[in-house]
């Protein structure tokens, strides 16, 4: 999959290099444009959750109320989704988008001959021969991650000395040149091909800048998650106190700092540019999506769905449940559960003369309800691998 990702990453990276002529601020710029391409997705991510935190004290209101009733609540809290218009899974998407992208950055780090140079697929294995040549020669060893990266170890082998690399000069004469001339710099002397350590060879100025990038990378995510946990707490200040989910959000910079330690210094650089500007829009965003904002907006698009009749995600997911039991249980038509008495269409075996349509009762009404949430809970189930328990009343 980072392969199929890293190739149009690659080309982005390539015009980035191309414009800049150095690989840092190809990686700056191109973190920039996929940022840029992305923020409509932070938008409507920073739209959800500021609406779930002025929805939460509705939720926790429910859960008070139906503390004892795990199947009444559920059927609440989807009642109270379709109401508001709230998608509880919408600012999970950016996640799931931004995931994809880092695995491709992996792949576009990993093979700058591929992707900045484009070198070809026989000279980069003829290139491999040699560099594994030069490891091995005078009983050496072939370093850890030589197999899985190759062409990082390339670019410093070539850069180190070109003339190992002659007996390609015949029938790729262009390869040496173009490596040799990589800038893959960062300030012009730290090698971004280079992973970070805490024990270097020798404590000179590089050493010093390829240790920093991790450890900047992990105080700009943690600056990042505790401004986010103050904003959060203004727009929310009845919300429960969420302490094993505020753990993982305090873990997340630490494994930001062990991910730049085992990989190379430019995933570690990408990983650092990318928290700082999500930094900055995060300050953006949460200045003008104020909780006053998002619930005139959340008003506006309910408006909006009324004037056009159109039911929102959750509603459009409850009607289709309440017809695949209708065709379960052999019905022709589906109920319509409203307040008060349903009408619902019968067959044409149970019509009477002149009616086509039938009352149904609150009781009735009540248990198909719970007929729909019962099945929902089951198919969520089957989803995810769990077993279905049935604790209905």
């Amino acid at each position: 999959m980072s392969e199929i990702i890293g190739v149009p990453l690659g080309y982005i990276m390539w015009l980035m290099y191309q414009i800049t002529h150095n690989y840092a601020w190809a990686i700056i710029l191109f973190t920039l444009i996929t940022k840029i391409i992305l923020f409509p997705l932070s938008v409507k991510q920073q739209k959800s959750s500021a609406a779930m935190a002025a929805f939460q004290p509705k939720l926790e209101k429910l859960k008070k109320q139906y503390g004892n009733n795990q199947q009444k609540l559920q059927e609440e809290q989807m009642k109270l989704y379709s109401e508001e218009g709230i998608n509880p899974m919408a600012s999970c998407l950016p996640l799931f988008i931004q995931f994809p992208i880092l695995y491709g950055i992996f792949d576009v780090v990993y093979r700058p001959l591929t992707h900045i140079l484009h070198a070809g697929k026989d000279a980069i294995t003829a290139a491999t021969e040699i560099t594994r040549n030069i490891f091995t020669a005078d009983g050496g060893a072939v370093p850890a991650y030589f197999e899985h990266r190759p062409e990082i170890y390339i670019v410093k082998e070539v850069q180190k000395d070109p003339s190992a690399f002659s007996s390609m000069a015949e029938q790729f004469p262009d390869f040496a040149e173009k490596v040799v001339n990589f800038n893959n710099k960062l300030f012009g002397i730290v090698d971004l091909g280079d992973i970070p350590t805490i024990h270097p060879e020798v404590w000179n100025t590089a050493a010093v800048i390829l240790l920093m990038i991790p450890i900047m990378s992990g105080v700009i995510q943690l600056v990042m998650t505790i401004y986010m946990q103050i904003r959060n707490k203004k727009m929310n200040p009845d919300a429960p106190n969420m302490g094993g989910m505020n753990i993982m959000l305090y873990v997340m910079p630490l494994f930001s700092v062990w991910i730049a330690f085992k990989y190379p210094a430019g995933i570690g650089f990408y990983w650092t540019m990318s928290s700082l500007f999500s930094f900055v829009q995060s300050i953006v965003l949460y200045h003008i999506y104020t909780p006053e904002y998002v619930a005139s907006l959340v008003e506006k698009d309910k408006n909006k769905r009324k004037k056009k009749n159109r039911p929102n995600m959750m509603e459009r997911y409850q009607k289709i449940m309440e017809e695949q039991m209708s065709s379960q249980n052999g019905q022709s038509g589906s109920y319509k559960p409203k307040s008060g008495a349903v009408t619902a269409k019968v067959s044409d075996d149970d019509e009477e003369e002149g009616s086509s349509e039938i009352k149904i009762s609150r009781a009735k009404q009540k248990e198909y309800e719970k007929m729909i949430i019962r099945e929902a809970r089951r198919r969520q189930a089957e989803k995810y691998g769990e077993e279905f328990i049935d604790d209905d009343d």
